[in-house]
């Protein structure tokens, strides 16, 4: 298996455990309040993460550590690579996760997990645009083009309407009606949570891409869950009612949430992302909606509406469609150089 394909489908895997985990948030809600829990994941997240990291320090995959990080012996040492440098990205990228995180957290408490989870993931869309803002790497065509598909997604998931879907009401101009259609409440509180989160997922995103090219991942997947978790539980008395039930649910819900979903899921994404490119990166994190969809399903028997379906396609559409416009572009682009050196 070549690294690529390996890379790829440990990001799969990492996709399958996050759509998991949409499931799992919402069940144990009953137990704990959303930004306690975020609290509490991330900094026994960190705890746990810790010793495991040090322990595969060594046995990191050598092209997953930046060469101005490893020793003579080409070896890293995770305790050198808690620079200042480290922190700083830490600090940063723990703001986006924790702007997510919260925003997803709180938004299961009021919605469906079907449609938390297609909400959620339209942060791919404004991968291209924060790069632009953050990076100064301008957002091609298709990037424009996904983005009116995505909006056209939207459209249903924001009717509030509860009837059948007829075919007169597939086409585009649907779309000049999606504000009115929210006021009308199409879009729900927790709906509305989770596109803040979207928008902290799409920082986390850029910034993770840059901060593994020049620190270490396993001192920054530490980090960033530290610096997460200490923020949401300072945060947390002031701006919800806190509340923790202890119950083996909510042990197990814990359990699969910091073991599987924070330590193991992002030290691959931190590890394996660099392998790939943004792009194909967001390609593969577009099955993380449709395992939530689909374990939210057979989890609480909820399933979704016509109108929700028919956006979800659109929504999901829209980003593959801006994902593979930029490819195919940019190997035209890598052709015309080849033609021009030769």
């Amino acid at each position: 298996m070549s690294r690529d394909n390996k890379a790829e489908g440990l990001l799969i895997l990492t996709t399958l455990i996050w759509g998991g985990t949409f499931a799992v948030i919402k069940g144990a809600l009953i137990d704990i309040s959303p930004l306690l829990m975020v609290g509490v994941r991330f900094i026994l997240a960190a705890l746990l993460a810790w010793p495991i990291l040090l322990r595969a320090g060594n046995s990191v995959p050598s092209d997953a550590v930046p060469p101005s990080l490893t020793n003579s012996r080409g070896t890293s040492n995770m305790f050198r690579h808690f620079t200042p440098a480290a922190w700083g990205w830490g600090f940063v990228i723990g703001l986006g996760m924790l702007l997510g995180y919260a925003g997803q957290t709180i938004g299961l408490k009021y919605t469906t997990v079907a449609r938390s989870g297609f909400i959620t993931y339209s942060f791919a869309l404004l991968v291209p645009f924060l790069q632009l803002l953050l990076l100064r790497k301008k957002p091609g065509w298709g990037n424009l083009l996904g983005l009116l598909v995505v909006f056209w997604g939207f459209s249903f998931i924001t009717d509030p309407a509860d009837s059948a879907l007829t075919i007169r009401e597939l086409g585009p101009w649907r779309m000049l009606n999606m504000f009115s259609d929210v006021a009308a409440g199409g879009l729900n509180k927790g709906d509305m949570y989770s596109l803040v989160g979207a928008v902290g997922y799409a920082f986390y995103v850029v910034l993770l891409d840059k901060a593994t090219r020049v620190v270490h991942p396993g001192a920054v997947t530490i980090l960033q869950m530290f610096f997460c978790g200490v923020l949401a539980l300072a945060i947390s008395p002031f701006v919800e009612s806190s509340y923790l039930i202890p119950t083996w649910r909510l042990a197990g819900a814990m359990l699969y949430l910091i073991v599987l979903g924070s330590v193991l899921a992002l030290a691959l994404m931190n590890w394996f992302q660099r392998r790939l490119t943004p792009l194909r990166a967001v390609l593969i994190y577009a099955t993380e909606p449709v395992f939530a969809a689909i374990i939210g399903f057979f989890v609480f028997r909820t399933g979704m509406s016509s109108r929700e379906i028919a956006g979800a396609i659109l929504i999901l559409s829209g980003i593959v469609v801006s994902d593979l416009w930029n490819i195919a572009a940019s190997r035209r682009a890598s052709r015309r150089n080849r033609m021009l050196s030769t």
